[in-house]
């Protein structure tokens, strides 16, 4: 039971993006990796970072993987990501505890989304109602951020390395048991918020540790990395991040396009 709920958690977390929100706590300066301190950043900005980049972030393209940890049992998957901010993304499963979830791929573009599941051959798609538009999602995801500033306390911790690249790294912690048993996963124009199930789907667990890793230069997510509890005490531990990663340089069009081979099963899930 408790292997096919962590892989059910992988395959939900396509792009997780662990946050509803937060406000600005106390933050005195953090020691950095190499023993240096440097005066705190505006916190509120690294966090935004989480939602809205840099202006001249064009693209970004890696290897990314997602473990989950319960006690001594660990999975972990492994994807290659491909994405145009906000809304082109292609996500590709390279490896995986699960045989079948291997070469899933998942496309997001201005008009449609798409996943395909190869061991069955069978693809999904997603129509939004009007077509993804890069300007006004960039602007949902900023006012999604501004909202969210209430719902947490931030801590800075200091600057340390993820895939190469130097992160500004913050603790966030809930302010109330609401926000403690939400998850939010930003993909394009889509919000999800959902509980993460145990084995009786009535309980919720509680998150009890949040860490972010933010580029310095492009502010964008590199790491994440979340401590849930369960209700009898135990804990599960979830961490994304990026083994490499490059910026700017250059993913074509075609990229984010899919067309199913000719003989799969296709479905509208619109």
């Amino acid at each position: 039971m408790a292997n096919r709920r962590h892989t059910a958690v992988l395959g939900l977390l396509a792009l997780m993006v662990l946050l509803s929100g937060c406000s600005m706590g106390s933050t005195p300066s953090a020691e950095n990796e190499d023993g240096t301190t440097d005066p705190d950043p505006n916190l509120s900005k690294v966090f935004e970072g989480a939602y809205v980049h840099a202006e001249d972030l064009e693209d970004v393209q890696g290897t990314r993987t997602n473990k989950v940890t319960n006690g001594s049992e660990t999975v972990i998957e492994t994807a290659r990501v491909k994405t145009r901010p906000y809304i082109n993304e292609r996500t590709t499963v390279l490896d995986s505890p699960d045989p079948g979830r291997i070469g899933n791929i998942y496309v997001s573009n201005a008009t449609r989304n798409w996943f395909y599941y190869p061991e069955s051959n069978t693809a999904e798609y997603f129509v939004p109602d009007e077509p993804f538009d890069d300007e006004e999602t960039q602007s949902d995801r900023a006012e999604m951020a501004d909202e969210n500033l209430d719902k947490y306390d931030l801590e800075y911790r200091g600057t340390e390395q993820v895939a190469n690249r130097e992160t500004h790294v913050l603790d966030l912690e809930a302010k109330n048991d609401t926000v403690e048993t939400e998850i939010s996963a930003i993909v394009g124009a889509t919000r999800f918020v959902f509980a993460l199930e145990t084995s009786n789907p009535k309980e919720e667990l509680r998150v009890v540790e949040q860490r972010l890793w933010i580029d310095t230069e492009y502010t964008y997510p590199l790491k994440e990395k979340v401590v849930f509890e369960e209700p009898d005490g135990e804990r599960i531990i979830m961490t994304e991040q990026f083994e490499s990663v490059t910026f700017n340089t250059g993913v074509d069009n075609e990229t984010f396009s899919f067309q199913p081979p000719e003989n799969a099963t296709v479905r509208d899930i619109s």
